[in-house]
């Protein structure tokens, strides 16, 4: 019977039809799907499903596209509930053949963005935050290749201060060559294929608001799980500044290593600006000398106090978009074009414009008049 149900639900959503009707038209056009060998297939997904096996619902994850609060939230829903769960472990690959056939009966979602909005996201949060282990990983790596020999010694250690433009260009460079790609840059179709596997629920960060609630209406409605906000994009960018508070912390003996906590706490402050969560008038309290012994707790609080008293959220969404436009305003018309090129099916799976506004109406900015990426 849960089968049943959760599945009942999904088909009733007008849009959501017209969602799973567009991707498989599209896998029918292109003639996608089984384009991997069985091994690959399920070691890809093995990084990204959620099998919640008894509950017969199925989560594939996909990086930057609202993963780690909705996985979060799931869990602490079902939280004492059995569900065999995914990074990592061997159960797609030594159990393949149970995992397809359970697929008929499992109710399966997962989660989209605009492909742009995608990779800027993943900038801001793995490169343009302060994330030492990203900037070892993946940073010194663009410094190399992209930089050169321009690149100081500094940058070349600890892969701090790589710009928009850069990461864009290792992007491509790793999608065209197939070489030190890290899978929070790939493109969305190779986290989940859903030309292979039929979704009975597409969401979208661009309605993420409706989308999560409907999703959390049929959990509720089938297993009976409290999973209401009284306030969902308030309590969601209390969530998302907590968490970055927390792992700007954590990092701290890393960043200290390749830049002063001040400037690291600035890069947090504008990371929550960039995203709409803090307003841009907004005014990081603490200097230099003070960023020295300022506590996990006190930045908390302070960035607690200053999303509670937002009033006008329309400015945030305005805010969002300003900080958008000004990234692709950096962007070469090449970087673009290749970018579009080469991420091509999700913009065309997930029915997503290759010239969006903010791509059409972008102006050229040199580094001296940005308002948002002015950290470096």
């Amino acid at each position: 019977m849960v089968f049943f149900y959760f599945f009942q639900i999904f088909q009733t959503t007008d849009i959501q039809q017209e969602r799973l009707d567009h991707i498989k038209r599209t896998c029918e056009t292109n003639r996608l799907g089984h384009a991997y060998s069985p091994s690959s297939f399920f070691q890809k997904l093995n990084y990204n499903i959620q099998l919640y096996d008894p509950l017969g619902f199925l989560y594939c994850r996909i990086q930057k596209v609202g993963s780690t609060f909705l996985q979060k939230t799931i869990n602490r829903a079902f939280s004492g509930m059995k569900h065999i769960s995914q990074r990592g472990n061997t159960m797609l690959v030594n159990r393949s053949k149970d995992f397809v056939d359970c697929l008929p009966k499992t109710s399966k979602f997962m989660f989209v963005r605009e492909p742009y909005g995608r990779a800027l996201s993943g900038y801001v949060d793995k490169l343009f935050a302060p994330n030492p282990f990203f900037w070892n990983s993946v940073g010194r790596h663009i410094v190399k290749i992209v930089r050169g020999l321009n690149a100081s010694d500094l940058s070349l250690r600890c892969g701090h201060d790589v710009t928009f433009p850069e990461f864009m260009e290792y992007v491509n460079i790793a999608q065209t060559t197939l070489k030190h790609r890290d899978r929070h840059f790939f493109p969305m179709y190779e986290h989940c294929f859903p030309c292979d596997i039929k979704y009975n629920f597409i969401g979208k960060m661009e309605t993420f608001r409706e989308d999560v609630s409907r999703l959390f209406d049929a959990f509720e409605s089938t297993f009976s799980v409290g999973m209401s906000f009284k306030d969902f994009e308030k309590e969601s960018d209390l969530a998302t500044a907590k968490s970055h508070i927390g792992l700007l912390f954590a990092f701290k003996r890393e960043t200290l290593l390749c830049e002063p906590f001040h400037k690291s706490l600035l890069r947090l402050w504008r990371d929550l600006q960039i995203r709409g969560v803090l307003p841009i008038d907004a005014i990081l309290p603490f200097d230099s000398e003070q960023a020295k012994t300022v506590t996990d707790l006190q930045v908390t609080e302070v960035v607690t106090s200053v999303i509670q008293n937002v009033q006008n959220r329309t400015m945030l969404k305005k805010q969002r978009n300003e900080a958008k436009l000004e990234a692709f305003s950096q962007l070469s018309e090449k970087l673009i074009e290749d970018y579009k090129n080469l991420y091509h099916l999700d913009f065309e799976l997930f029915d997503y414009q290759t010239d969006p506004t903010f791509v059409k109406n972008r102006i050229s900015l040199s580094s001296k008049n940005l308002k948002y990426f002015n950290i470096f």
